[in-house]
């Protein structure tokens, strides 16, 4: 970069005149002599009456034109000339000049265009990455919010699986940074959708079950009245005192009454918390009961098995109704030991021979 050199004491700034002020300078020489000649012709009245005074009007004349107006417009027209000369001359000096520091501006220029490309590639990079953050939290959170209907129509055990995946998944600001207010309520929502669907699913499932077991009950009533026989018409009686000892001997044996179903009733299973977060597309595997002892073994015997062992249906309330009492409750599901499946199918023997006996009691009599 070159040095600006001062000016000294000795030196005297010199402005430079401009191409009007350098053109106008060419006609301060005649403003003297035409102020001068109209000067000396004003006011002058000549007598053209004699021809002395014909000729000095003529002369004067022909000096005010010449020496004056003609002069004038001949500088005029002079200059005009040399100015439009000038054009060429400026336009061929301007191009060499321009020559001379084009190529040091476009170097110039080059650069800082690669240095503006660099700018601009840098924001556009931030603003991608930028972008693909926001998208990346904002689908977090729309799969937070679509895991209720991922769990349409799943059973129980997998709905609360996906409730509990949900309940540990993080939305802090360390994971979800500016979208952590937003990801929270959704996992709130979420959260509430969910208990509210296995609510629903569970008092789905205990009237179900009501409904099931009622029918069965009245199932076994019909069999029972199909299996008792028609009562025999009644006769005349022929032998009056006979009748009488055979209805004394009625009236004298006590009648055993028939032994009533049992009503039973469904209650919804507390919440029991899932041992694990899983996703809620895969169920979880019953884990066993923390306080089971090794010699009652595991309690892994689910009322569904037990049905399914016997052939028909049952309640944990129908068990405990015959004395047998639940070993622990793991996500909902009663659980019993399988020493206890002996002991089930002796009180169901029980019952049945109870039943059976009080039907056959009014047969033999």
């Amino acid at each position: 970069m070159s040095e600006v050199s001062t000016t000294t004491a000795n030196e005297v700034a010199v402005q430079p005149l401009t191409i009007a002020q350098a053109a106008l300078a060419l006609f301060s020489p005649l403003e003297k002599d035409v102020e001068t000649l109209a000067e000396r012709h004003r006011n002058v009245v000549f007598d053209l009456s004699t021809p002395k005074g014909f000729k000095a009007a003529k002369d004067a004349r022909l000096e005010l034109r010449e020496s004056g107006r003609f002069a004038v417009q001949r500088l005029r027209d002079k200059t005009k000339d040399q100015l439009n000369d000038c054009k060429k001359v400026i336009e061929d000096e301007a191009t060499r000049l321009i020559a001379i520091v084009s190529p040091v501006e476009t170097f110039v220029d080059e650069q800082i265009k690669v240095h503006e490309k660099k700018l601009a590639d840098e924001k556009a990079e931030r603003d991608r990455i930028e972008a693909e953050r926001k998208q990346k939290h904002l689908d977090a959170i729309a799969k937070i919010e679509a895991y209720v209907a991922m769990a349409e129509g799943l059973p129980i055990e997998r709905i609360e699986a996906g409730l509990a995946y949900v309940r540990d998944i993080d939305v802090s600001a360390e994971v979800f940074a500016d979208f952590a207010v937003r990801a929270s309520a959704q996992k709130d929502a979420t959260i509430r959708a969910l208990e509210k669907m296995i609510a629903e699913a569970r008092e789905r499932a205990a009237a179900e079950e009501l409904r099931l077991e009622n029918e069965r009950l009245q199932a076994q009533l019909d069999e029972l009245k199909r299996q008792q026989p028609a009562a025999a018409p009644a006769t005349e009686p022929t032998d009056a005192p006979a009748a009488q000892d055979e209805e004394q001997r009625q009236e004298a044996e006590p009648v055993r009454p028939r032994p009533a179903l049992a009503s039973y009733s469904v209650r919804r299973a507390p919440h029991a918390a899932v041992a694990a977060p899983a996703p809620i597309q895969q169920a979880l595997p019953v884990a066993p009961a923390a306080n089971e002892s090794a010699d009652h073994g595991a309690t892994t015997l689910r009322i569904g098995v037990i049905a399914e062992r016997l052939g028909f249906a049952l309640t944990a309330e129908q068990l405990r109704g015959l004395g047998i009492e639940p070993a622990s409750r793991e996500r909902g599901a009663t659980l019993y030991h399988e020493h206890q499946f002996p002991q089930i199918c002796d009180a169901l023997a029980r019952r049945a021979a109870e039943a059976k006996a009080a039907h056959m009691q009014p047969l033999a009599a």
